[in-house]
Protein backbone atom coordinates (compact mmCIF):
# COMPACT_ATOMS: atom_id res chain seq x y z
CA UNK A 1 0.00 0.00 0.00
CA UNK A 2 1.15 3.33 -1.12
CA UNK A 3 1.96 6.11 2.06
CA UNK A 4 0.30 9.41 1.14
CA UNK A 5 -0.07 10.68 4.03
CA UNK A 6 1.79 13.87 5.77
CA UNK A 7 4.94 11.81 6.35
CA UNK A 8 5.39 11.58 2.81
CA UNK A 9 9.16 12.69 1.99
CA UNK A 10 12.05 12.49 -0.43
CA UNK A 11 13.21 8.79 0.09
CA UNK A 12 9.00 7.75 0.46
CA UNK A 13 9.16 6.34 -3.04
CA UNK A 14 12.45 5.05 -3.04
CA UNK A 15 11.15 2.04 -1.16
CA UNK A 16 8.79 0.81 -3.76
CA UNK A 17 9.18 -1.50 -6.50
CA UNK A 18 9.61 0.91 -10.39
CA UNK A 19 6.95 -1.10 -11.40
CA UNK A 20 4.31 0.39 -8.87
CA UNK A 21 2.01 1.93 -10.62
CA UNK A 22 2.15 5.01 -8.88
CA UNK A 23 -0.01 7.45 -10.85
CA UNK A 24 -3.37 6.27 -9.42
CA UNK A 25 -2.21 7.32 -6.36
CA UNK A 26 -1.38 10.76 -7.88
CA UNK A 27 -4.12 10.75 -9.53
CA UNK A 28 -6.32 10.74 -5.80
CA UNK A 29 -3.67 13.74 -5.13
CA UNK A 30 -4.08 15.96 -8.29
CA UNK A 31 -8.67 15.40 -7.71
CA UNK A 32 -7.89 16.25 -4.10
CA UNK A 33 -6.22 19.33 -4.86
CA UNK A 34 -8.39 21.40 -6.57
CA UNK A 35 -10.97 21.61 -3.82
CA UNK A 36 -8.39 23.73 -1.84
CA UNK A 37 -6.95 26.70 -2.57
CA UNK A 38 -2.80 26.72 -3.21
CA UNK A 39 -2.23 28.90 -0.06
CA UNK A 40 -3.89 26.18 2.21
CA UNK A 41 -2.48 23.21 0.53
CA UNK A 42 1.25 25.06 1.09
CA UNK A 43 0.00 25.60 4.75
CA UNK A 44 -0.33 22.02 4.88
CA UNK A 45 2.53 20.78 3.51
CA UNK A 46 4.34 23.27 5.93
CA UNK A 47 2.67 22.15 8.81
CA UNK A 48 3.53 18.55 7.71
CA UNK A 49 7.03 19.64 7.38
CA UNK A 50 7.24 21.66 10.98
CA UNK A 51 8.71 24.74 8.63
CA UNK A 52 9.91 27.93 10.70
CA UNK A 53 8.90 30.22 7.75
CA UNK A 54 6.06 32.76 7.96
CA UNK A 55 3.69 31.68 4.55
CA UNK A 56 1.61 34.45 5.24
CA UNK A 57 4.70 36.98 3.56
CA UNK A 58 4.34 34.52 0.80
CA UNK A 59 0.02 34.89 0.28
CA UNK A 60 0.15 37.60 -2.12
CA UNK A 61 2.51 36.09 -4.58
CA UNK A 62 0.18 33.07 -4.75
CA UNK A 63 -3.07 34.93 -5.26
CA UNK A 64 -1.34 35.73 -9.00
CA UNK A 65 -2.69 33.02 -11.31
CA UNK A 66 0.55 33.50 -12.94
CA UNK A 67 2.98 33.03 -10.12
CA UNK A 68 3.97 29.57 -9.04
CA UNK A 69 5.96 28.00 -6.50
CA UNK A 70 7.65 24.74 -6.57
CA UNK A 71 8.96 22.90 -3.03
CA UNK A 72 11.68 20.23 -3.66
CA UNK A 73 13.12 18.16 -0.36
CA UNK A 74 16.99 18.72 0.69
CA UNK A 75 17.72 16.53 -2.02
CA UNK A 76 16.14 18.68 -4.72
CA UNK A 77 13.08 16.30 -5.59
CA UNK A 78 10.28 17.93 -6.04
CA UNK A 79 7.65 17.51 -3.61
CA UNK A 80 4.97 19.87 -3.95
CA UNK A 81 3.75 22.56 -6.27
CA UNK A 82 1.15 24.85 -6.78
CA UNK A 83 -1.51 25.00 -9.49
CA UNK A 84 0.29 28.05 -11.39
CA UNK A 85 2.80 25.47 -12.20
CA UNK A 86 0.38 23.69 -14.45
CA UNK A 87 -0.35 26.99 -16.27
CA UNK A 88 3.17 27.94 -16.63
CA UNK A 89 4.84 24.55 -17.51
CA UNK A 90 1.77 22.38 -19.44
CA UNK A 91 2.68 19.82 -16.38
CA UNK A 92 0.45 18.43 -14.00
CA UNK A 93 1.97 17.83 -10.24
CA UNK A 94 1.75 14.45 -10.55
CA UNK A 95 3.69 14.49 -13.33
CA UNK A 96 6.45 16.76 -11.79
CA UNK A 97 6.36 14.99 -8.33
CA UNK A 98 9.35 13.12 -7.66
CA UNK A 99 11.48 14.38 -10.38
CA UNK A 100 13.95 16.43 -10.33
CA UNK A 101 13.21 20.87 -11.38
CA UNK A 102 16.17 20.20 -13.91
CA UNK A 103 13.17 17.91 -16.26
CA UNK A 104 12.13 21.26 -16.94
CA UNK A 105 15.63 22.24 -18.57
CA UNK A 106 16.96 21.61 -22.47
CA UNK A 107 19.68 22.67 -24.60
CA UNK A 108 18.64 26.38 -24.49
CA UNK A 109 19.16 26.51 -20.61
CA UNK A 110 22.55 28.25 -19.99
CA UNK A 111 25.48 26.30 -18.21
CA UNK A 112 26.00 29.20 -16.20
CA UNK A 113 22.56 29.36 -14.97
CA UNK A 114 22.42 25.62 -14.14
CA UNK A 115 26.27 26.35 -11.80
CA UNK A 116 24.55 29.70 -10.18
CA UNK A 117 21.71 27.22 -9.09
CA UNK A 118 24.21 24.22 -8.04
CA UNK A 119 26.18 26.43 -6.20
CA UNK A 120 23.95 28.72 -3.72
CA UNK A 121 22.06 25.26 -3.21
CA UNK A 122 25.18 23.50 -2.48
CA UNK A 123 25.25 26.00 0.20
CA UNK A 124 22.01 26.77 0.96
CA UNK A 125 21.70 29.78 0.16
CA UNK A 126 18.62 32.48 -1.50
CA UNK A 127 19.35 32.28 -5.40
CA UNK A 128 17.57 34.90 -7.92
CA UNK A 129 17.88 35.15 -11.42
CA UNK A 130 16.58 34.08 -14.75
CA UNK A 131 16.98 30.51 -16.62
CA UNK A 132 15.43 29.12 -19.46
CA UNK A 133 12.86 26.24 -18.91
CA UNK A 134 10.74 23.98 -21.62
CA UNK A 135 7.32 23.54 -21.74
CA UNK A 136 5.71 19.94 -21.60
CA UNK A 137 4.76 20.66 -25.39
CA UNK A 138 8.84 21.72 -25.72
CA UNK A 139 8.35 25.90 -26.56
CA UNK A 140 10.67 27.75 -24.18
CA UNK A 141 10.20 29.62 -21.42
CA UNK A 142 12.19 32.60 -19.92
CA UNK A 143 11.43 31.93 -15.79
CA UNK A 144 12.48 34.41 -12.94
CA UNK A 145 13.10 32.67 -10.18
CA UNK A 146 14.04 32.67 -6.51
CA UNK A 147 15.13 30.24 -4.17
CA UNK A 148 15.01 29.77 -0.76
CA UNK A 149 16.15 27.26 1.71
CA UNK A 150 13.47 26.30 4.44
CA UNK A 151 14.45 24.95 7.70
CA UNK A 152 12.04 23.68 10.51
CA UNK A 153 11.64 24.20 13.83
CA UNK A 154 14.22 22.60 14.99
CA UNK A 155 16.66 23.94 12.74
CA UNK A 156 17.16 21.29 10.20
CA UNK A 157 17.49 22.36 6.33
CA UNK A 158 14.18 20.53 4.84
CA UNK A 159 12.92 21.82 1.61
CA UNK A 160 13.79 24.24 -1.19
CA UNK A 161 10.99 26.36 -1.87
CA UNK A 162 10.92 28.21 -5.24
CA UNK A 163 9.29 31.37 -6.23
CA UNK A 164 8.44 31.36 -9.96
CA UNK A 165 7.12 33.32 -12.78
CA UNK A 166 7.62 33.98 -17.05
CA UNK A 167 9.02 36.90 -18.47
CA UNK A 168 9.63 37.95 -21.83
CA UNK A 169 12.76 36.33 -23.60
CA UNK A 170 14.45 39.62 -24.80
CA UNK A 171 14.92 39.89 -28.65
CA UNK A 172 19.03 39.67 -29.82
Amino acid sequence: MINLSSNTNCNTFSEFNPATPLSAAYEFVEISRNDKSDFTLLEEFAQSRNWSFDLNKIKRFLQDRNNTIVVTCEKEKIEWVSKGFTRMTGYVSNEAIGQFPRFLQGSETAVEAKKAIRNKINVAEKYSGKIVNYRKNGEIYLCKVDILPIYNKSDSLVNFIAFEYEVEIPLN
